[in-house]
């Protein structure tokens, strides 16, 4: 028995000279590296704006919309389709207008007030300084409600209640999409743009409303010495086809269709819509004319009197139209006050596409 038991011992030990234990390299991976490894494989950027659906299909339900550049988790692979996390809302977009964060450090963030960033996870943690209002921090790890951040050169902790993910909107307006009649409203009013159009049919002529607001409009920029006046209004169905065709004729569809809308998609055909000039005729119809006194009038006064700039500067992505400041949409003081104090666009104001 005893010569049994020797002969055994001697066995496993030879197989431990010959296999020696070799820990696996995952092993030597300290917890925080391992756990950011996996959620920087999970993190995409939408490359467009990106319709976030309630199934797997452009049959699916329009939950919101999803701007360019911003950060999503994926959750979920179903072919094509990924099904994702953005802010609070989970659902499922196209892979085809996404691409992989290549870090964790990816993921950017903006403080939504003057933000301590400390030593550690906590408020008994040293302050090491503070970080103004509306600064962008990149994230580097989750720590309960705090975040692990860096900004400019220093890195430390922040609690995550300050801070908003970049291409998330601060405060969802989200309004819901209706149609009637071959119109599509949000909020109440008429949504026009690339994607969304007007019947042929459709033609309710100059809105009285909107002639009263911008007659009061001209007063008051009057009172200033300026003169303000339309220069185009209301156009019928035919009129924009008519127009549109010409402008594709002279430049090209792509290069028109940054300034011109196809018959159906025009603003003017609500009876809603102005482009409005000085008096120098120079500057109609043209960038420059936020140069002007009454470009600049315009800019800073319409929405008192419920017009918005209805293609911003710097919203191309987001319009499908080049910089207009001539063209203003009526939607009423209330609405275009607050859409004028978000500096957003009417698409980005209630979440919807506009091209």
């Amino acid at each position: 028995m005893i010569d049994t038991i020797k002969k055994v011992l001697v066995s496993f030990a030879m197989l431990i000279i010959l296999f020696p234990f070799s820990p696996q390299k995952d092993s030597l991976l300290p917890l925080s590296d391992t756990s950011e490894a996996k959620a920087a494989s999970s993190i995409y950027t939408t490359t467009a704006n990106l319709n976030l659906r309630s199934g797997p299909s452009t049959r699916n339900k329009v939950l919101t919309i999803i701007p360019r550049a911003g950060q999503v988790s994926l959750l979920s692979k179903h072919g094509s389709w990924y099904k994702i996390r953005f802010w609070n809302k989970t659902g499922y977009v196209s892979s085809a207008y996404l691409k992989p964060s290549s870090t964790v450090s990816d993921i950017k963030y903006a403080t939504t007030a003057n933000l301590n960033l400390r030593s550690g996870a906590g408020t008994t943690h040293k302050v090491l300084i503070v970080i103004p209002k509306d600064k962008q921090v990149s994230f580097l790890s989750k720590h309960g409600s705090w975040y692990k951040v860096k900004y400019s050169a220093k890195s430390g902790y922040v609690s995550s209640k300050y801070l908003r993910k970049i291409g998330a909107p601060a405060k969802p307006h989200g309004a819901k999409l209706t149609v009637r009649n071959g119109i599509t409203y949000a909020d109440g009013i008429i949504i026009v743009n690339k994607r969304y159009s007007l019947p042929p049919s459709y033609h309710p002529g100059e809105s009285k409303e909107a002639r009263a607001a911008f007659n009061r409009m001209a007063a008051d920029a009057g009172k200033k010495k300026l003169k303000i006046q339309v220069i185009s209004g209301t156009r019928s169905y035919t009129y924009q086809k008519n127009l549109y065709n010409r402008y594709v004729k002279n430049y090209g569809e792509k290069e028109a269709s940054r300034f011109s809308a196809k018959p159906g998609h025009s603003e003017h055909q609500t009876g809603l819509t102005y482009d409005i000039g000085g008096t120098s005729q120079t500057h109609w119809l043209k960038q420059s004319f936020d140069k002007t006194a009454e470009g600049k009038y315009l800019a800073a006064n319409a929405h008192r009197f419920g017009f918005i700039m209805r293609y911003p500067k710097g919203k191309e992505a987001v319009t499908g139209y080049m910089y207009e400041p001539w063209h203003f949409r009526y939607v009423g003081v209330e609405r275009a006050t607050k859409i004028y104090n978000s500096k957003k666009s009417l698409e980005e104001y209630y979440s919807f596409t506009g091209i």
